[in-house]
C-alpha cells in the first residue's frame, strides 16, 4: 500500500463520518474512528517490509488490540474498503476472510462470520441495521439495506432492504435514502 492510498483511506473514513479533520481530542469523542484510524495504520505497516515497519506494526497492533477490548471492536485488518463508518462502539465482530465494500455503515452488536468454511462478501454502499448476524457462503449487493436483528444466511441482489429472522426481501428500497451523504460532490452509482 501506498503512503498515498493510506490518506485516501483515512479521508473516506473521516468522511464516511461525516468529520472534516481529525484532531487530537478526536480520539476520546470519537473512539470508533479512533479505531479505524488505527486499523488502517496497521493495514499500512502490514504492507511494508524491513526491520523498522515490523517493530512500528506490532506497536500498532498492540495499541488496536487494547483499543479492541475497550470498544468492544473486532475488526481484522484488510477486510474494510475505503469510507467504513462504524456507527458506535460495541460488539462488532467481522471474520478475517470477509469483505466488505465501499461507504458501508455498520451498526453495534452485529456479527459477520464464517459458516461451513465460506464468508460473506458485502457490496458498496450497503447499510447494516444493529444486531444483524451475516454468515456463511454469501454476497450482498450494493446498496442493500440490512435491518435491526435480521439473520442473512444466503445472497441477496443491489437496491433492496431485508428484514427477518431468516432475512428476507421486505422492500424495493435501496440505502440511499437511509446512508448520510459524506461528500459535497458525491454521486450515488448508477442503477443497474
Amino acid at each position: 500500500m501506498e503512503y498515498t492510498e493510506y490518506q485516501e483511506l483515512l479521508k473516506a473514513d473521516l468522511a464516511a463520518h461525516n468529520i472534516q479533520k481529525w484532531k487530537f481530542l478526536s480520539a476520546f469523542r470519537k473512539p470508533e474512528v479512533y479505531y479505524q484510524r488505527l486499523l488502517r495504520r496497521v493495514e499500512y505497516w502490514n504492507s511494508k517490509q524491513g526491520p523498522l515497519a515490523r517493530a512500528v506494526a506490532i506497536l500498532a497492533k498492540f495499541r488496536l488490540q487494547r483499543l479492541s477490548v475497550r470498544t468492544g471492536l473486532s475488526f481484522p485488518p484488510g477486510v474494510a474498503a475505503g469510507g467504513l463508518s462504524i456507527a458506535h462502539y460495541g460488539s462488532i465482530v467481522v471474520n478475517s476472510r470477509a469483505r466488505i465494500g465501499k461507504f458501508c455503515r455498520i451498526h453495534s452488536a452485529t456479527n459477520i462470520g464464517v459458516a461451513n468454511g465460506g464468508v460473506p462478501v458485502i457490496g458498496d454502499f450497503v447499510y447494516i441495521g444493529p444486531g444483524a448476524v451475516i454468515y456463511g457462503d454469501i454476497e450482498i449487493g450494493d446498496r442493500v439495506v440490512v435491518g435491526a436483528n435480521s439473520v442473512v444466511n444466503k445472497s441477496f441482489p443491489p437496491g433492496v432492504t431485508i428484514a427477518g429472522s431468516p432475512a428476507r426481501i421486505i422492500a424495493e428500497r435501496d440505502s440511499s435514502s437511509i446512508m448520510p451523504v459524506w461528500f459535497p460532490n458525491y454521486q450515488a452509482p448508477a442503477e443497474t
